[in-house]
């Protein structure tokens, strides 16, 4: 069930105001996310043109033989989440229904959606898999670039949360500061209507993000919908109104750490408001995204904090690290 409903706006440069405007900017981000678990941010700190860029390397790289791009290869197994993932490969259904409760469990639906999946450049863990320089010149130089520009965004939507909850900023960003992050360019490939008619395939299945925030970025193609924070089961459709435009949701990590005061959003994409479930003759057009999935640094505590656990509102979470928490939900991707 769905319905055609913007997702609310931001604007950032109040942020970056006077005290009074950056206090009335993180209020409504918190309310806002509270209440949709997704919005659109605008007049942010990443460069537009540098957005643009990104698509056009994005549709570069997805536009090379199979050949070229299986040089970087991801691996088989779910970790290191690093490389070129082809169609089929990751299944998102495993991890349909989590924290849903009872009567909500993996779903069976087949993703039909390619990836490429980056991290940091220094991050001492994981080495990122490129494509050789002479299959795309400059793709890597780029990628980090960008990766380090959205790496600062969410740091200044970590410190606007805080402020607007009012939790320590400083060890909210503390939490986050090693960009231990994954950046992910994806790509849904043009696909007859027909193809999602049996409900065997999607173009990525519902979920909700393993990190504390999303910043997605979307063409203008449409399909992503995220489920009404109030009734399981109900998704809006999230329309950008341009590809600069930051969609930022709530991911499981945030829900943790606040005790449930967030709670990560679910969302999906499948057909586009142009082409409707019985349009059997319809070609649903290709789709592309860019997602940068803000985390919490490897080794730090979801345990929630202690602001948000109180007699009448007790722990709903054991103590488990970032890292392993990660793990856990990211092993059924690749089985």
């Amino acid at each position: 069930m769905a319905a055609q409903v913007d997702a609310d706006t931001v604007n950032m440069a109040l942020f970056y105001g006077t005290p009074e405007e950056k206090q009335s900017f993180c209020d409504t981000l918190v309310t806002l996310l509270k209440q949709k678990g997704c919005i659109k941010i605008q007049n942010h700190r990443i460069p537009a043109d540098m957005i643009h860029k990104c698509f056009a390397m994005t549709r570069q790289f997805f536009n090379l033989s199979l050949e070229d791009k299986m040089k970087a290869k991801h691996p088989p197994q779910a970790n290191p989440n690093r490389g070129y993932s082809y169609v089929g490969q990751e299944n998102i259904a495993a991890i349909s229904g989590f924290g849903k409760g009872d009567g909500y469990g993996p779903g069976t639906t087949k993703d039909v959606k390619e990836t490429y999946d980056m991290g940091a450049a220094n991050d001492p863990l994981v080495d990122n898999v490129w494509v050789p320089e002479e299959c795309l010149p400059g793709f890597r130089s780029f990628m980090e670039s960008f990766y380090d520009e959205a790496f600062k965004a969410e740091l200044d939507i970590i410190s606007a949360i805080s402020l607007a909850l009012g939790v320590s900023e400083e060890h909210m960003r503390t939490l986050h500061n090693r960009a231990e992050n994954e950046f992910r360019l994806l790509h849904y490939p043009a696909i007859p209507a027909s193809t999602l008619a049996d409900g065997t395939s999607t173009r990525i299945a519902e979920h909700t993000d393993f990190g504390t925030i999303t910043l997605l970025f979307q063409d203008s193609t449409g399909g992503l919908q995220v489920e009404n924070q109030d009734q399981y089961g109900t998704f809006h459709d999230v329309i950008s109104s341009a590809p600069t435009d930051i969609i930022i949701n709530i991911g499981d990590s945030l829900q943790r750490l606040t005790n449930d005061t967030f709670r990560a959003a679910c969302h999906r994409v499948t057909y586009p408001p142009s082409v409707q479930a019985g349009d059997g003759d319809k070609v649903i057009p290709e789709r592309y995204s860019i997602a940068y999935f803000g985390k919490p640094n490897r080794a730090a505590s979801l345990l929630p904090l202690k602001e948000f656990v109180s007699e009448a509102r007790p722990c709903k979470y054991e103590d488990v690290t970032a890292w392993d928490f990660n793990n856990k939900r990211i092993v059924s991707l690749f089985s």
